[in-house]
């Protein structure tokens, strides 16, 4: 696997999450979580928090890293 520029930011038990979920398609469980993400923010009734509002960050920029991480693999 190729090294990632940004292995210094994270933890062991994170990289060899990172190298598991690169070599499984990263790109495509991107996509999966931006889905998830655009359903729950844009296609719902429900009033979302604060907290929600941070996770659904939070996992946009988990697909955002998955992505990123397709195109460096």
């Amino acid at each position: 696997m190729k090294k990632l520029p940004t292995e210094s930011l994270y933890t062991p038990a994170q990289l060899e999450l990172l190298e598991l979920v690169a070599s499984n398609d990263a790109l495509e469980f991107g996509e999966e979580l931006m889905f998830i993400h655009d359903i729950a923010l844009y296609h719902s009734d429900l009033s979302i928090n604060e907290k929600e509002k941070a996770a659904l960050y939070q996992l946009k920029q988990l697909a955002d890293i998955l992505k990123q991480i397709s195109k460096e693999v």
